[in-house]
């Protein structure tokens, strides 16, 4: 939902599997129906622990459902939410109102909701909104992905004791995305009560004195390390209680949210990387709700099964800071060495597509003329040969100047298809003469390699919002470290054709811009993209009013509700 793109490095681990784990589905007495009241708990799936509870160090999608929910809702909140019927950006929440935007789309300017506390029942002010985004943008600060976001962010300032203004100095569509949904809000009294970032304004922050300040690097070392990135104090309908690294997070009711309460009185997400034994929790009645399931599994009596499309995509990333990966005759090579179309069938089932773009397929500006790179091995080593990587010594790997095509392969050892995928491409590598040495570890491992661009090469899964901006992954200021260009990808025209579609409000002419850089995209091969996944999903019957939603993680349980005769947890 955030303009952020988040790293979902485990959905590989969720969406391949074998054919063993299935479970045909059996008939069970349903659950009698009853109006919507409070009370039950729910153990909710999350398939890797969070990295941290921080809506401004976050990296990782598990982090984001803990804290977000699917619309921007659940421990923190933003100053708007989706419409859920039209699923645009249009509702306020903790905004009074739809801000107003000048006629030139540079001031955006927001009244907040009156009577809104924190969870330790501290009033919310538009202090908390301007500490929110400029702790976010001290340059030491972690959060290099969000301030790629905000690049065009030239002020914000508080107005009165309950309005502040954003000014832009770019016009752009994504403005009332990049401050209407790009940050939860944080309470600053907690992170940063002796007022360090008191006397100094946005602009200082976000200019060069951001860099030299003393107070700022101070701040900054204390916010990163904060007991409240593993303790989250917000303004949601539910609290954070606790956190057992590994196991689970606990969320209890806030009784005295402001708007709408939730029904149910607590949300247990349940830490469980490995879709197997999730699935024999399920069985066990120790879990309800599994939106990680594997292709093929379903669980039968108490369970609803179903399948959900998010806008996701996967795919194998390529450092161009390593002489292998400069040439894109080579990353087009190795794209045709990749049997996408098997795998889909194969291991997939067939749950989903073969992806071609960052862009969904059901986005208005997907590219419907871009077909994928078919698996031509023979054409791939051609390639390879002109790019200038031949066997120069005759010991079975290409070189070029004196380099060997060896590189290391980054990706998650809990990860079922990450090991399936790497067997493969090592198998299909090795018949052309590359050698791929397999570096797998924990998944938080390779988050941070990512965030150092230390990779290689590395399997992922990026989870992108409703409306896509692919500035934030693909445009030249994100190779910065921390950032989210971890291939460090540099084209000129790619980032004059991002820019040029952030800039243009007709909607026929940005779908043309989006068009010619996919075309770019395509042509230039930076990731070889994988596939578009749906995911199969099971929740136990005792819980009504539930809808699947178009975004991670594809439920909403602040509207979910037990009948009473059917509570199970008091």
């Amino acid at each position: 939902m955030r303009r952020t793109t988040f790293y979902a490095f485990l959905l590989f681990t969720l969406s391949f599997g074998c054919a063993s784990s299935v479970e045909t589905p059996g008939k069970a007495v349903e659950p009698a129906p009853g109006p919507p009241v409070p009370g039950d708990w729910i153990f909710a799936r999350l398939e890797a622990d969070p990295d941290i509870l921080s809506p401004v160090l976050y990296k990782t999608a598990p982090s984001q459902y803990a804290m977000f929910g699917a619309n921007n809702s659940l421990i923190f909140e933003h100053l708007l939410r989706y419409n859920p019927k039209t699923w645009l950006l249009t509702e306020p929440l903790l905004a009074e109102s739809y801000p107003d935007i000048s006629a030139d789309h540079l001031t955006y300017t927001y009244r907040l909701r009156s009577g809104v506390t924190w969870h330790d029942g501290h009033p919310l002010t538009p202090e908390d909104v301007l500490f929110t985004f400029k702790a976010a943008m001290c340059p030491l600060v972690d959060s290099a992905d969000k301030r790629g976001s905000l690049v065009d962010l030239a002020n914000v300032e508080i107005l009165s004791d309950r309005t502040i203004r954003f000014t832009f100095s770019k016009p752009s569509v994504f403005n009332i995305h990049n401050t209407g949904d790009q940050l939860g809000i944080i309470p600053k009294h907690l992170f940063d009560p002796s007022g360090l970032l008191d006397a100094l304004t946005y602009e200082d922050i976000a200019g060069p004195k951001g860099k030299s300040d003393q107070k700022i690097k101070e701040f900054s070392e204390r916010f990163n390390k904060h007991s409240n990135n593993r303790m989250p104090v917000g303004t949601g309908p539910y609290k954070f209680e606790k956190w057992e690294t590994g196991r689970e997070i606990r969320l209890v009711r806030n009784d005295t949210y402001f708007g709408k309460k939730a029904y149910l009185s607590k949300i247990i997400f349940r830490v469980i990387p490995d879709s197997i034994a999730a699935l024999n929790i399920m069985k066990s009645g120790e879990l309800d709700l599994n939106a990680f399931m594997l292709p093929g599994q379903t669980i039968g009596a108490s369970f609803v099964n179903a399948t959900i499309s998010i806008p996701q995509y996967q795919y194998i990333g390529w450092n161009e800071d390593r002489p292998f990966f400069k040439d894109k005759r080579v990353r087009q090579g190795l794209a045709m060495l990749v049997d996408r179309t098997q795998i889909l069938e194969k291991v997939r089932f067939g749950l989903g597509q073969v992806a071609v773009t960052p862009f969904s397929p059901t986005s208005p500006y997907f590219n419907t003329n871009i077909k994928p790179l078919a698996y031509e091995p023979k054409r791939a080593a051609a390639l390879l040969d002109q790019a200038g990587w031949t066997d120069h010594d005759g010991d079975g790997v290409r070189d070029k100047d004196g380099v060997a095509f060896r590189f290391a392969f980054v990706g998650a050892a809990s990860s079922a298809f990450t090991v399936q995928l790497v067997a493969i491409l090592k198998d299909e590598f090795k018949k052309v003469g590359i050698q791929l040495e397999e570096q797998m570890g924990e998944p938080i491992a390779v988050v941070k390699c990512l965030q150092e661009h230390n990779c290689d090469a590395a399997a992922g899964t990026w989870i992108a919002p409703l409306e896509m901006d692919p500035y934030q992954v693909f445009h030249s200021t994100s190779t910065a470290k921390g950032g989210s260009n971890w291939i460090h990808f540099r084209n000129a025209e790619s980032d004059r054709l991002l820019e040029q579609a952030r800039s243009e409000f007709d909607p026929k002419k940005r779908k043309q811009i989006y068009w010619r850089w996919q075309e770019l995209i395509h042509d230039e091969q930076p990731y070889t993209f994988l596939l578009y996944p749906q995911v199969p999903v099971a929740y136990h019957k005792r819980f009504q009013n539930v809808d699947f939603l178009p975004t991670r993680p594809g439920y909403n349980l602040n509207e979910w509700f037990v009948p009473l005769q059917n509570q199970k947890y008091k």
